[in-house]
């Protein structure tokens, strides 16, 4: 999935073929190969002892701008804001912009702030007790607020139609068709934004660019991707030219026989997004080689021979899709993937239970809503929906089931605490652990789906930022991620597990966390990504 080719949300995995399909989603991240050489850097940037946001820092609901909070007239997008070379928004005198942003005069002007009356609205000034940043950060819940409407891209910002790659690499691609809402999510504690978290997870990622493909090797290919795309994304060449550089496209990789996994496949994402930020042709056949073989003997029309029907699979097989299009432009890619996720909505979304309505089951066996599992399959609906046309016959289905389970997640957030802002490891067991890595993955969900205009309202804004919050206060001064659920399998026919709920739900919860797996650095940059993109493609 790209974080925001991915992400993006995205946004961007695999197993050898020597693992059983059946243990997809399975495996240590930590195993494998040494660090290539040269791959270390500093590890300086840690976060000022007073950037940590205290318990209970959660953005408070209904953090919108009261009455009188008028944008100046220099809030909209400069006249120069036509579409770029590869669709991103022009600076001002019409050359190409970097990464899409607003021109110069695109930013909300001095005057699109609250006016002096406009405090917040009721139930907007205050948050959880505990709520006011140690740093000196914004206090209360006014960083959730929808900024001035003045203050978004102009309608010449968007993406080229087509789906198209951007002059800036592959994060922007998608062919948005309308203007992006105007989102502002606010102040972050110092040390704790997106650009902060995000160069630490890639210089936390650099040592393992060599690291061998082995049983979590989609989780490596997912990091790896993440970190090509936040360091085309802001302009760090020298990380990007040094990843580049430590991925051979001439290699065979793992397993693409008749009999590989989705998570062998997801290797593919790998090479994929490399071509589409170098335009590498030994990259682009090496991931098509993979994404061709998940329907390899069957027709387009019909679902992959590879689907199993465990939610892990709508991130691994939609990702790797989903990057072939954005590779060739062809919308195969994109039809045989929304028609197999619509299948697994079907077969796995659970409609029936009005406690959590919209979460989904492990797998067709095993019925507890683990974390991660609905995080792989929010995250897959998140990164298609950026690129599938509406005329697509499983659209509506897909962002119907996207909207559900969102709603859904909602009401399990943690609401404060030292992990306010996450989501729990069986998602609704109060007596959980919070997990960090579906954190992360439902925060790159409703960023992509606030930024995109798929999801409006405050209450989507405030969890998006509540998550990003509770994600900061989980990542250490070496980028590091803790409260992280390891690989594993399903809970249905694991040992002691029986066939009622609570012993599945025990599975999970019995699994112990760890810190600085890529099962959670991954997600981690996707959300930092969504979180400094400017662009929507999926706006329709």
């Amino acid at each position: 999935m790209r974080a925001s080719n991915v992400l993006g949300l995205l946004p961007w995995l695999a197993m050898t073929a020597l693992i059983s399909p059946s243990l997809g989603g399975c495996g240590s991240s930590t195993g494998g190969g040494g660090t290539s050489t040269g791959g270390n850097t500093s590890t300086g940037g840690a976060t000022s002892a007073g950037g940590t946001a205290s318990s209970g820092g959660v953005t408070g609901a209904g953090g919108t701008t009261a009455v009188g909070g008028t944008p100046s007239a220099g809030g909209t997008t400069s006249a120069g804001g036509a579409t770029g070379v590869g669709g991103t928004t022009a600076a001002s005198g019409g050359s190409t912009g970097s990464g899409g942003a607003p021109t110069s005069g695109g930013a909300s002007g001095s005057g699109g702030l609250s006016s002096s009356g406009g405090v917040i609205g009721s139930g907007g000034a205050t948050v959880a007790t505990g709520g006011v940043n140690t740093g000196g950060a914004k206090t209360g819940g006014a960083g959730g607020g929808v900024s001035a409407t003045g203050g978004v891209t102009g309608s010449g910002g968007v993406i080229a139609t087509g789906g198209g790659t951007s002059n800036d690499g592959s994060v922007g691609s998608g062919g948005s068709t309308g203007t992006c809402p105007s989102i502002d999510f606010g102040t972050w504690p110092s040390g704790k934004g997106p650009s902060d978290i995000g160069k630490l997870a890639v210089t936390n990622f650099k040592p393992h660019t060599g690291d061998a493909y082995s049983g979590a090797g989609y989780a490596w290919t997912f990091a790896y991707v993440g970190s090509l795309q936040f360091t085309k994304l802001t302009g760090d060449t020298t990380n990007n030219s040094y990843l580049i550089s430590k991925f051979d496209c001439s290699q065979t990789g793992p397993g693409n026989t008749s009999t590989a996994s989705v998570d062998d496949r997801a290797f593919g994402d790998l090479p994929l997004e490399i071509f589409l930020e170098n335009q590498d042709a030994k990259c682009k056949s090496l991931g098509l080689l993979r994404a061709d073989g998940q329907w390899s003997g069957i027709a387009d029309t019909a679902i992959t021979k590879d689907a199993r029907y465990w939610s892990d699979d709508m991130f691994m097989i939609t990702g790797l899709q989903d990057f072939g299009y954005r590779a060739t432009n062809d919308a195969k890619y994109l039809s045989r993937t929304a028609l197999t996720m619509a299948s697994y909505l079907s077969t796995l979304q659970k409609d029936n239970d009005t406690t959590n309505h919209g979460l989904f089951w492990h797998t067709k066996d095993t019925k507890a809503y683990w974390g991660r599992e609905n995080g792989w399959f929010a995250a897959g609906m998140a990164l298609l929906l950026q690129d599938l046309p509406k005329s697509n016959s499983n659209y509506d289905t897909i962002m119907a089931g996207y909207k559900k389970q969102m709603d859904g997640l909602l009401p399990l957030q943690i609401a404060s605490g030292t992990d306010a802002g996450a989501w729990r490891q069986v998602l609704d067991r109060t007596d959980a652990w919070a997990e960090s890595s579906c954190t992360a993955m439902f925060t790159y969900a409703l960023v992509t789906g606030v930024k995109n205009g798929w999801l409006s309202g405050d209450k989507y804004l405030t969890a998006a930022k509540n998550g990003w919050t509770a994600l900061g206060n989980k990542t250490d001064s070496t980028g590091g991620l803790s409260q992280v659920c390891p690989g594993t399998g399903q809970a249905s026919g694991s040992s002691g597990v029986g066939s009622d709920l609570k012993s599945q739900q025990d599975f999970y919860i019995g699994l112990k966390p760890g810190t600085n797996d890529q099962h959670g650095q991954a997600p981690l940059l996707w959300s930092a990504i969504a979180l400094l993109r400017t662009d929507c493609p999926g706006v329709r």
